[in-house]
């Protein structure tokens, strides 16, 4: 099968404005294919760039594969367990970069032979301040059997990024009981920060996962929600659950995958919240609290695994850019599996990185070797927000033969 470069093919063009320009690409490896054959932190020191060159992007690549336990205990490699990955930082500051959940990988099933690969790709670019000289990452696995394993790397691509991040301030970071007889919400305070000079736009990344089973199955399988709250106003509110499990990537799984739960999914990325905080500029005092569902468990063994953090912005960098930020389909990254092998209409994931809003864009694309087409989009993409498009179908990947499918 002819190649669909999608990657190399693709321009996107915001009609009125600039394209981005792809650069190059640093890596820097951090575990390499390691095993987890314990639980807690597996840590190791990695030299980062040295804070020279700008970046537009910085992605952390997780791994996660399979070994045989010596003896062949149960579970070996095949259960859902939390996998935290940390940057320990000079400062003495603990930063979660990322957090999955480990799928039900028994080695019997077709999916998950001893031999089976999954990556999580994770972009980590607001972190990139703190992503310098050398630190500690952690892998901290919350697992009570082994057979996993895990390499962790991390790519910087060149560039100018969308914003560019004056300062991060930590909020709270861990595992806390919910319904017991000390609230969450005496773990979760209220934290009083000043905004660093020349910021224009402020927000709160929130990661939550419910776990533990009290007689309601709280917190892994009870919806709750979380509410929060900016200078002792409700701003937003969001419920911690995953309602579309049952249309996992990882697909067929053992175990009780197909289940919803509490904001995450056997085999996939606890993705985190974005909560603006409009008003929030250079130099403002401001208080930030989260506050949850109010809740009595009846046993104490529901809780939140948390991390929050604030990350100050300048100004947009450009005034209209198009970031294409995934290929979708035709694809053969295993995230995509669901909606892969693809022989017709090709589906893109684009976001806006500009400061104006998008209402165009002219999209062009092909089978490397043939001929190419072009689509225009139109709607209304704000900054910062993305949306998927699906391309018109063009035969050339229908005809497309050969073995290099």
């Amino acid at each position: 099968m002819k190649k669909f470069l999608l990657l190399a093919l693709f321009t996107i063009i915001a009609l009125t404005g600039a394209k981005a320009a792809n650069g190059d690409t640093t890596w820097v490896q951090a575990h390499s294919d390691i095993w987890l054959d314990h639980y807690g932190a597996h840590d190791t020191m990695v030299k980062f760039p040295d804070g020279t060159l700008s970046y537009r992007r910085v992605y952390m690549i997780w791994t996660l594969g399979k070994y045989q336990c010596p003896g062949s205990p149960q579970y070996c490699g095949d259960w859902d367990y939390t996998v935290n990955t940390y940057l320990l930082t000079k400062t003495g500051d603990t930063v979660e970069l990322g957090r999955y959940i480990t799928p039900y990988a028994n080695a019997g099933s077709p999916r998950t032979p001893w031999t089976w690969k999954q990556r999580y790709i994770f972009d980590i670019t607001d972190y990139y301040t703190l992503l310098k000289d050398s630190a500690t990452v952690r892998i901290n696995y919350s697992g009570y059997s082994w057979g996993f394993t895990a390499n962790v790397k991390f790519a910087f691509v060149e560039g100018t990024p969308a914003r560019n991040v004056l300062g991060i301030n930590s909020l709270w970071n861990g595992y806390f009981n919910y319904g017991g007889a000390s609230p969450i919400d005496n773990a979760v305070t209220q934290k009083s920060l000043t905004a660093p000079n020349n910021t224009q736009f402020a927000e709160m990344k929130f990661i939550v996962s419910g776990h533990g089973s009290d007689q309601n199955y709280c917190s892994e399988f009870c919806k709750k929600y979380y509410q929060v709250k900016l200078n002792g106003s409700q701003i937003d509110q969001k419920d911690m659950w995953r309602d579309n499990c049952g249309k996992n990537h990882m697909y067929p799984q053992s175990g009780t995958w197909i289940y919803d739960r509490g904001n995450w999914c056997p085999g996939d990325i606890v993705f985190h919240n974005t909560h603006k905080l409009n008003g929030v500029t250079s130099s403002s005092n401001f208080d930030i609290d989260v506050d949850f569902e109010p809740y009595t468990s009846p046993n104490g063994g529901a809780g939140f695994g948390v991390y929050g953090a604030v990350f100050y912005y300048g100004a947009y960098n450009r005034t209209r850019d198009a970031s294409l930020e995934d290929i979708i389909a035709p694809s053969n990254h295993e995230t995509h599996f669901r909606e892969n092998a693809c022989g017709g209409a090709p589906i893109i994931e684009v976001m806006n990185t500009g400061a104006n809003a998008i209402t165009s864009m002219k999209i062009e694309y092909g089978v490397d070797g043939g001929p190419k087409y072009t689509h225009t989009w139109s709607g209304n993409l704000a900054s910062m927000e993305k949306t998927k498009i699906t391309l018109p179908a063009i035969i050339e990947i229908r005809q497309a033969t050969g073995s290099n499918n």
